[in-house]
């Protein structure tokens, strides 16, 4: 069973850690099996970095020399920012005449507070809490003569609320 993508990056933010669970996969240039076209270039806002570790097993057997390797890891901090724009399809990125004729949704970030981690002191010690951020979208489809986008709706929901759409896509908000 998969694990949410809220309660994955919730997970994360509770030890401050990062992990090599990935919320995003990608090949050629997108994340794969997502409902909205996401390019790599968005890496930084899921918050999957390049990050050293050191590697000391090789096939269950300790290693008297430990390496430090490079390995993509995920974090809390989701931060998408206004002026992003998705399409459901990679198509859409092509020339504009061409990529209306493909286009079914657009969803543009209006406004935009990242996601954030705050230490806290409590009676038993410190413990770590995610503040969540969220973003305003527009979504957009195109019209009958498929020559512009019309607006379909604008919400406010929180950043891992964002990803979990750009995954998975929500049929009732359009």
């Amino acid at each position: 069973m998969t694990i949410p993508i809220h309660k994955q990056i919730e997970q994360l933010s509770k030890n401050n850690e990062r992990s090599t669970n990935l919320i995003a996969t990608f090949s050629d240039g997108y994340a794969d099996g997502w409902h909205m076209a996401v390019r790599d270039s968005f890496r930084p806002q899921l918050d999957i970095k390049f990050t050293p570790r050191v590697q000391g097993k090789l096939n269950d057997m300790e290693k008297t020399e430990k390496k430090q390797v490079r390995v993509w890891t995920q974090g809390p901090r989701i931060a998408f920012d206004k002026g992003h724009i998705f399409y459901n399809t990679r198509k859409g990125y092509e020339e504009w005449g061409e990529a209306l004729k493909h286009i079914k949704l657009v969803c543009i970030v209006l406004e935009a507070k990242p996601n954030d981690v705050k230490k806290k002191k409590t009676d038993k010690g410190f413990i770590y809490e995610l503040i969540p951020g969220f973003v305003e979208i527009e979504l957009l489809i195109p019209n009958d003569e498929r020559t512009e986008l019309v607006t379909k709706s604008i919400r406010k929901i929180p950043q891992n609320e964002f990803v979990e759409f750009l995954k998975n896509g929500n049929k009732s908000w359009i």
